[in-house]
């Protein structure tokens, strides 16, 4: 017997994440240790992403909508392993940084794709949406360990070759997913999305809240991009890479399967006070040259920092908008909001890390104490919005 709609999603998904749970790691380490490209060139490449997804993310919801999810999900993962592939040659760096502005872009469109597989494909079957999403980070944290492990033993070259070897996989895998999926991908113009989204910020309350979120969130900027590298110049091992960046996942992964019953009875401004709270806290320490072992105290954090954060602005949405307009704050919070704090904190971490490079491994960390003025601002406008709270709309 062949395999289930559900279960075909739900590896489907996973195999994206093998190649996600390398990328985000160990492409910035293989800028830097093996094209020689500067921290402000690493930064770039993710931050002109960023911005491109503001075009790019409307673009493929209106191709999965015309011609299939699984077969748009599929191209993407082909352009990314297109990317990966012609890194290879020995080209100029120039060419290399321009191939890397294309996978990062291939990475931040494919997101909301390999979700809408799983929202489809699992509608009725098991695995269900909870269990294959489940399913999608373990293959995450599979990959920050794998891609680690071989970091350490081999060299960024052969992190190159692995998420070769992992996207000819997640180009192959959706392909065998349940075809259709267009009501799954909400399609919207541009325009329609920029005009109807200030539409929802003019909401009392409703765009302070999501810019002190969005701060909070973009504070991640430095992690995402140099974390992996100043581990390194720190003498920190692959293979200790590989489970900082698991644990950090884990702790995320723990505090969603629980938040139903921890968090019930939690107001949502609460919840980015704790967020912006952990995040002042773990930037506050990273600043610092630490042992490894309280690196991985401080990596549990990220439960605080990101999903504590993310689930509180889930909860907010829901609690200020009705239903019908919840898929457009979401899509809208990504491109206008969220997207563009974390372009712009990523480029200030990257000046950042190129200016404190002569001081040594002693300096350099003191780039995420420029996340921690970040995270002040987040702060600050988080006291204001819960001096300005919303009124829960009611459902019908």
């Amino acid at each position: 017997m062949g395999l289930s709609a559900s279960w075909r999603a739900a590896l489907a998904a996973g195999a994206v994440n093998l190649v996600l749970g390398a990328n985000l790691p160990y492409l910035p380490v293989w800028m830097e240790r093996a094209a020689g490209m500067s921290g402000a060139e690493i930064a770039g490449a993710s931050t002109l992403a960023i911005l491109i997804r503001i075009f790019a993310g409307p673009l493929t919801a209106g191709i999965a909508q015309d011609h299939g999810l699984r077969g748009t999900l599929a191209a993407v993962m082909a352009i990314a392993l297109g990317g990966y592939v012609l890194l290879f040659p020995d080209t100029p760096r120039a060419v290399d940084f321009f191939l890397c502005v294309v996978i990062y872009s291939a990475m931040n469109v494919m997101g909301p794709l390999f979700e809408a597989v799983l929202v489809f494909g699992t509608r009725n079957g098991r695995p269900d949406y909870g269990e294959g999403r489940a399913i999608a980070s373990a293959a995450f944290v599979i990959a920050n360990l794998a891609g680690g492990a071989i970091l350490g033993a081999w060299g960024p070259d052969w992190v190159l070759v692995y998420l070769i070897a992992a996207c000819v996989v997640a180009a192959i895998a959706p392909l065998f997913t349940k075809q259709g999926a267009r009501a799954a991908v909400a399609r919207r113009p541009l325009i329609s999305t920029f005009t109807d989204s200030f539409t929802l910020y003019r909401i009392p309350g409703v765009f302070v809240y999501l810019l002190a979120a969005a701060l909070i969130q973009a504070s991640h900027g430095a992690y995402y991009a140099f974390a992996s590298n100043i581990w390194i110049a720190q003498g920190i091992d692959g293979s200790h890479i590989g489970a900082l960046w698991a644990i950090g996942v884990a702790a995320e992964i723990l505090l969603l399967l629980v938040s139903r019953q921890l968090l019930k009875n939690m107001n949502y401004y609460t919840m980015l006070w704790i967020g912006g709270l952990g995040a002042l806290i773990r930037w506050t320490a990273a600043g610092f040259v630490l042992p490894v072992e309280a690196v991985y105290v401080f990596q549990t954090l990220h439960a605080a920092s990101f999903a504590m954060t993310h689930i509180g602005t889930m909860r907010f949405l829901q609690a200020a908008l009705p239903d019908d307009k919840l898929s457009l704050a979401y899509s809208a919070n990504g491109a206008l909001i969220f997207g563009p704090a974390m372009a712009v904190t990523g480029l200030a971490a990257g000046l950042a890390y190129d200016a404190l490079a002569p001081g040594g491994i002693e300096a350099q960390t003191k780039l995420y104490w420029l996340m921690v003025v970040i995270i002040l601002a987040g702060l600050a406008l988080t006291w204001r919005a819960t001096r300005q709270p919303i009124h829960p709309v009611s459902q019908p």
